[in-house]
């Protein structure tokens, strides 16, 4: 049997905690004013990233994935380690990689450089490209790639050596620019 002091302390514990949770709840509803005067141009740094970029139908268009992108406000340029990409175009999967990558503060110009693998593989068939180089400038508008490097092609059989290219990735076209060597599998 519970006593009257122990009811009123009861009573008086049950009124106290009411209260405390009604003043939390009224000082958790405020209005946060926008913050102004902040510069836009942040010098950062993300670890483990990955972005993916869809086009005007939801459907998926580039992936990229890296373990560090650094901005730079100053310089105006974002640097990236071991960059992966990956870009649906066309019905072709195109895969680049290189050691690191730099990409402009309009976003219009990347370049990747140390070792450059570029990989087209066409789903439909399994058909693949392989591309190395050390060096390809990529226009993210016009998805044009290109290089003054030397470059090696192989597709699986035929190998092809070049100093210098220029492939569309929208058109899936390349021209080789100068010193081209060709390697033919016979059947």
């Amino acid at each position: 049997m519970i006593t009257r002091k122990t009811r009123r302390g009861i009573v008086v514990l049950v009124i106290l905690t009411a209260v405390s949770f009604w003043l939390s709840r009224k000082q958790d509803i405020y209005i946060t004013e926008p913050v102004s005067g902040l510069d836009p141009k942040l010098n950062y740094v993300l670890r483990d990233f990955e972005l993916q970029f869809y086009d005007e139908n939801g459907q998926p268009t580039m992936n990229l994935q890296a373990p560090v992108l650094r901005n730079d406000p100053k310089l105006q340029l974002g640097t990236i380690e071991q960059p992966v990409i990956k870009l649906n175009r066309s019905g072709m999967v195109w895969r680049l990689g290189s050691e690191s990558a730099t990409v402009t503060a309009d976003k219009e110009h990347v370049n990747l450089l140390g070792l450059v693998h570029v990989q087209r593989v066409d789903p439909a068939t399994g058909n693949r490209v392989e591309l190395n180089t050390r060096q390809v400038h990529i226009e993210v508008t016009t998805q044009i790639a290109s290089t003054d490097q030397p470059v090696s092609i192989f597709d699986g059989y035929n190998q092809v050596d070049a100093i210098g290219f220029e492939l569309d990735m929208k058109t899936d076209q390349f021209k080789l620019k100068q010193q081209v060597k060709a390697y033919y599998a016979i059947n």
